[in-house]
């Protein structure tokens, strides 16, 4: 009587499968969080103090008080969750032409600082526009100020002008002027401020020299470009690996398993 043995082998389509699997997982876990630009839609409309926060997109935003803040103890509000539908924000604060929804309006020379739960992250984008605490003739106010933190505790700034008023005399919203150097840095913080023109060549909004009240500005459609941790890029290298190894084995293409008879 004939017996026909087949030799076992390895499972081969189970394990190009299981590497395929192995390596999507590794390329999928590597991606950053990428999400859209911060609008503050889904935040309510409220004045914010000194050290108050609000969060969207997730990324957190710190209220910073003025220059003088600490030093006279004053708590603000430096900052509003404003809605430009809403005829009595727009006239205690003047929104500026081609505000859309909410927005936030940093006020009384006060600032704000970002950061992404301890992750690093790069700027890409914000609209940006000057706050009058009072009617002014058009021209340079200021500039907005950036200033960022490295992973090294080393400082890195930069600065954008403000948009100018329209035909009919209102403050516009305009796109950042970021130089790309600054939009290549890799920051753990970033925070933001604006200065006024003194009018021989410097921007002045310090404890010496303070604003009192005018360094005022509108932030907007702001995006951010979510870093890889190290971590991050081991897996990438990982399933690169994996997915090189099967193509490999698929080109050397498989020995079939030939049937012994007995």
């Amino acid at each position: 009587m004939n017996r026909t043995v087949t030799p076992l082998g390895t499972p081969r389509r189970a394990t190009r499968a299981l590497q395929t699997i192995a390596a999507a997982a590794a390329l999928m876990c590597a991606l950053p969080a990428m999400a859209g630009p911060i609008t503050f839609e889904s935040v309510q409309p409220n004045a914010l103090v000194n050290g108050e926060s609000v969060s969207e997109g997730g990324y957190e935003m710190l209220v910073l008080g003025s220059a003088i803040a600490d030093e006279l103890s004053l708590t603000g509000p430096f900052a509003a969750i404003a809605n430009s539908n809403d005829p009595d924000t727009c006239f205690s604060i003047g929104c500026p032409a081609g505000a859309s929804g909410n927005f936030l309006a940093v006020i009384n020379d006060g600032g704000v600082k970002f950061t992404r739960s301890g992750h690093q992250f790069q700027v890409g984008g914000l609209s940006l526009a000057f706050l009058p605490p009072v009617s002014v003739p058009d021209g340079n106010y200021g500039l907005l100020q950036f200033s960022g933190i490295r992973a090294d505790g080393t400082v890195v700034s930069s600065t954008s002008e403000f948009p100018g008023q329209n035909a009919g005399g209102s403050f516009t919203f305009g796109s950042a002027l970021i130089d790309q150097k600054f939009r290549n840095e890799v920051l753990t913080s970033l925070t933001v401020n604006a200065c006024l023109f003194d009018g021989n060549g410097g921007c002045f909004n310090s404890l010496a020299n303070p604003a009192n009240g005018q360094a005022q500005f509108a932030l907007d459609d702001i995006s951010f470009n979510a870093v890889p941790e190290p971590g991050s890029f081991l897996l990438v290298g990982l399933g690169i690996g994996a997915i090189t190894l099967t193509r490999r084995r698929k080109a050397g293409g498989t020995t079939p398993s030939t049937p012994v008879t007995l």
